[in-house]
């Protein structure tokens, strides 16, 4: 008896797969994700929280500059107004960014490279000078929206330059820890979106299975590719571990792993 009805319901289901045949309300939800929109959006956001951050961010760094611990004899003059003309490029910058071809605007990925030029004097600064933490901070946060800009429009990228320890400037010190490597396994993108994302297991485990590649990156941002990704379990993703191995400049051979 129920074998008649087999062939009925094959057909049926093969009917629904046939190419030309009418689909019902699927394709429409399947079509209904715009990549391009999204994309934009994310775009205009980031350069909305940017420019939010850097209204303030100029006067703020050039009383620092002015007061101790930051000492102003070793700030060049074009340095003190680096923060200025770094403020007058994003304001610039949030302009272009309301167009609707934005991901392909040739004006608005020029004044990007324009921006982040501007803020290499600043980043340089930050970075052999203790300015103060709210203004580190608010760096760190702009710096890391600049970065996934450039990832986007395949531009030069801020270098992560780690402030002086103390007050007394001088050299970054990054403490050693005995036995390996302290970080975050992290994938590559999200290694430079600030610590906000190293932790974020679900968008780490996405970003792999899209491709990225995992790396650790410190406490102090610095990344360490991993040249045996394999040695990584997914259940270290977002993870705070310490990494045993060989050491090659930025490259870590995965010995062992500890969480």
């Amino acid at each position: 008896m129920l074998s008649r009805y087999i062939p009925i319901v094959c057909t049926a289901v093969c009917f629904a797969w046939m190419p030309g045949s009418a689909p019902a309300s699927p394709a429409p939800q399947q079509n209904g994700y715009d990549r391009e929109a999204s994309a934009r959006e994310y775009v205009q956001a980031l350069v909305v929280e940017i420019d939010q951050w850097t209204k303030d961010f100029p006067h703020q760094f050039y009383m620092a500059a002015t007061r101790p611990p930051v000492d102003s004899s070793k700030l060049s003059d074009s340095v003190k107004a680096g923060a200025e003309d770094f403020g007058d490029s994003v304001k610039r910058l949030s302009s272009l960014s309301k167009a609707q071809d934005v991901l392909s605007n040739a004006e608005f990925k020029d004044q990007l490279d324009r921006t982040i030029a501007a803020g290499k004097q600043v980043n340089q600064a930050l970075g052999s000078q203790r300015f103060p933490d709210v203004l580190q901070n608010k760096w760190e946060q702009i710096r890391t929206n600049l970065n996934s800009l450039a990832q986007i429009y395949k531009l030069d990228t801020l270098a992560y330059l780690a402030p002086p320890a103390g007050r007394g400037g001088g050299q970054a010190v990054v403490a050693k820890v005995p036995g390996g490597v302290s970080g975050y396994i992290v994938d590559q993108s999200c290694a430079l979106k600030g610590k906000g994302m190293w932790t974020n297991a679900t968008c780490i485990a996405r970003c792999v299975r899209d491709g990225d590649k995992i790396v650790l990156v410190t406490e102090e941002g610095k990344i360490y590719q991993i040249a045996n990704p394999d040695k990584i379990d997914s259940d270290a993703y977002g993870q705070k571990v310490t990494v045993t191995g060989k050491t090659d400049a930025d490259t870590i051979t995965v010995a062992s792993l500890q969480m």
